[in-house]
């Protein structure tokens, strides 16, 4: 069990934000961003359906902790992954635990389960409800097709509903319109993505009717562990899909689009029922999703109307999970004057599973089908020349946890579109997961002792109060600077809290349940810069603090303590380089820090990765890169789910060279 860690709060507010960056959803046609200075970038407005705000607004006129991502940094960050491209965000912790499993989380609480970060797709949420967590390896979209990703750090449940507690991810697909032609891109490489093949095609219909179809094979190698030996844990997915956008006429907007994907990823576990062993599990994967959104301008506002339905199926050798989700939401935008703006919308969303038990883990009942019910209202008003207020509130009914409120209060002062200073408070729920309340799970420690974990089916919500300032500053057209302070205290955190020991033979047992026996107190400070030096060399860079204080109340029995505290680094920090020698050469170089992770046996370590691109033609494209080149190999998070049996994945050093042809 860890002690409880008591750093001192980081006083000095430094130089900062953000690479980037539009808050947005749908980008304006023909406008490409990369051609645009810092100053330009901050007072474009597009369409925006999926953002801090739901609504269209600039950068400058957000009151909260956004960070994006656009299509050309991950292009030149040359990274294959949505994982690895939240490498680059400010006050999110991202771990590799195998290499197909992370740890993601914003601003603490990080573990392969973390439960307290809403991700979604074009709209569509990829949080899964069984165990409060996402599984990343099946978010494989086409890095192409990606438009930016949008990461909101803090709560986001007044607009997003429960779960979007430390923060919410949306990663925007660019529509059919932006990706006419085709494309072939192929990556080989050593010691992670041994292979990836993707095929894009996309023209036109009609005059108005846009298209796209895709294919993408993916093949990753397996990790190592500390001594060098393969873990077995290599994995390969198939994936395909389409989207189409209709022009209907002046005032409406379709878009219908959809994905399937099958494949398999290994991983080494230790069984421990009906007797003692270590294999290598093969889980299968496989899944299906069709979206539609309408979107209608009406008379100082518009309206969208968004379905989906989601079928994810996981085959592992503990359990089995089958699970369809039906999603219907809709919302309503006005602007009667320039003082006023309301938001208002509902949400139906039902979900059914179909659990396969094993003899260590069962879920009881194997069935069971929950409905989520939410109503959300906004409205931004004026108070004076430079300053507006922002009042809203989500209310959602669960099956779990009942009625939950969601309100939140949000103040911003903009002048002469250089300053921005935003302050905020608001709340936000974890609400209990199926494995919270169903679950009945045994688990052995070699040669120490046996655990079995019942869930409770009167497991309430955790609950966040968040508090948080934030000032923009843009002293110059290519200079940026951002800064973000937050103070967040929690209630009714998840223990594991013994309720019965017996010393029996050959192991003592524990007897555990869930509970709502933790509460403390997170804050930090999160900065980053953009500096465009000249027309050829741009810099961008950030620090994130973190600092964790965790509680257990009177008479707890926790199993784990507050060892949660250890579980994200302090630390992080990156320094991102984008030097374009000539029109058809770029030389990137990226440093990532990240501290020590002292509850997972992780020490401090430093990554340095390199990308040299080649444009001879406008239709062709070459990278070649290296990641991780100053290690040979380092361990980034325990495993967490062998019992210590398994050793940890370590992250080797890797190259890669990509070809990308388009016609």
């Amino acid at each position: 069990m860890k002690h409880n860690l008591t750093p001192s709060f980081l006083l000095t507010l430094l130089s900062i934000l953000v690479n980037v960056t539009i808050a947005g959803a749908q980008p304006i046609d023909n406008l490409d961003y990369t051609e645009l200075s810092i100053e330009e970038l901050l007072q474009v407005k597009v369409v925006t359906y999926t953002s801090a705000s739901r609504k269209e607004q600039k950068m400058m006129d957000t009151a909260a902790a956004l960070f994006v991502m656009t299509q050309e940094d991950l292009r030149r960050a040359g990274v294959t992954s949505i994982p690895e491209a939240l490498r680059m965000v400010p006050g999110l912790e991202v771990a590799r635990i195998d290499a197909h499993k992370w740890a993601i989380s914003a601003r603490g609480f990080n573990g392969m389960f973390s439960s307290k970060l809403l991700v979604m797709i074009d709209g569509r949420s990829v949080y899964s409800p069984l165990r409060s967590e996402v599984y990343w390896d099946v978010q494989d979209t086409l890095i192409e097709d990606v438009e930016r990703i949008e990461v909101i750090r803090g709560p986001g449940a007044s607009l997003w509903g429960a779960n979007a507690v430390n923060g919410v991810i949306n990663i925007i697909t660019q529509s059919a319109h932006q990706t006419s032609g085709s494309l072939i891109t192929t990556q080989v490489g050593r010691n992670q993505e041994r292979l990836i093949t993707e095929v894009r095609h996309g023209g036109k219909l009609h005059h108005d009717l846009d298209y796209r179809v895709f294919g993408k094979f993916y093949q990753h190698d397996g990790l190592v562990n500390v001594q060098g030996q393969t873990q077995q844990d290599d994995w390969q997915l198939k994936h395909g899909g389409f989207r189409i956008d209709w022009e209907a006429t002046k005032q409406d907007a379709l878009t219908l689009q959809g994905d399937i994907y099958t494949g398999f990823a290994k991983q080494m576990v230790f069984i421990s029922r009906p007797a003692p062993t270590l294999v290598t599990d093969k889980t299968y994967l496989s899944g299906f999703n069709v979206l539609g959104r309408w979107k209608r301008n009406v008379s100082n506002g518009d309206m969208i109307l968004q379905t989906y339905y989601d079928v994810t199926n996981r085959d592992e050798i503990s359990y089995g999970d089958w699970r369809g989700t039906l999603d219907v939401d809709f919302q309503y935008h006005w602007r009667p004057n320039e003082s006023q703006e309301f938001l208002a919308g509902v949400d139906l969303r039902q979900t059914k599973d179909d659990m396969t038990n094993s003899p260590t883990m069962t879920y009881m009942p194997t069935q069971r089908r929950d409905t989520l019910v939410s109503v959300f209202a906004q409205g931004d008003f004026k108070l004076f020349d430079h300053g507006r207020l922002t009042l809203g509130s989500k209310f959602e009914h669960n099956n779990y946890s009942g009625f939950e409120i969601q309100p939140t209060v949000r103040l911003l002062w903009n002048w002469e579109d250089r300053h921005s200073l935003w302050i905020a408070a608001s709340k936000a729920v974890r609400t209990p997961s199926r494995t919270d309340a169903d679950a009945h799970l045994i688990l052995v420690v070699p040669d120490q002792a046996r655990i079995i974990l019942s869930g409770n089916p009167h497991f309430q919500a955790e609950e966040l109060r968040a508090y948080e300032l934030g000032y923009r500053f843009n002293p110059s057209p290519n200079w940026l600077w951002d800064v973000s302070l937050f103070y967040n205290q929690y209630d009714k955190l998840r223990t594991p809290e013994v309720i019965d020991f017996q010393d029996t033979l050959p192991l003592p047992t524990f007897w555990v349940q869930n509970e709502n026996q933790l509460y403390g107190e997170t804050y930090g400070v999160e900065l980053a810069t953009s500096w465009q030096i000249n027309d050829v060399w741009k810099v961008v860079g950030t620090y994130s603090y973190l600092g964790m204080n965790l509680h257990l109340y009177a008479g707890s029995r926790s199993l784990l303590g507050h060892s949660e505290e250890g579980d994200s680094p302090k630390h992080e920090a990156t320094l991102r380089s984008l030097f374009t020698l000539s029109k058809q050469i770029e030389l990137d170089t990226a440093w990532y820090y990240v501290g020590e992770v002292p509850n997972q046996n992780t020490a401090s370590y430093s990554r340095f990765d390199v990308r040299f691109g080649w444009r001879p033609a406008p239709y062709f494209e070459m990278s070649l890169g290296g990641r991780n080149l100053f290690d040979n190999q380092h361990r980034e998070f325990e495993s967490g789910i062998s019992g210590g049996v398994v050793m940890a994945d370590e992250i080797q050093r890797a190259f890669y060279v990509q070809f990308k042809y388009r016609f």
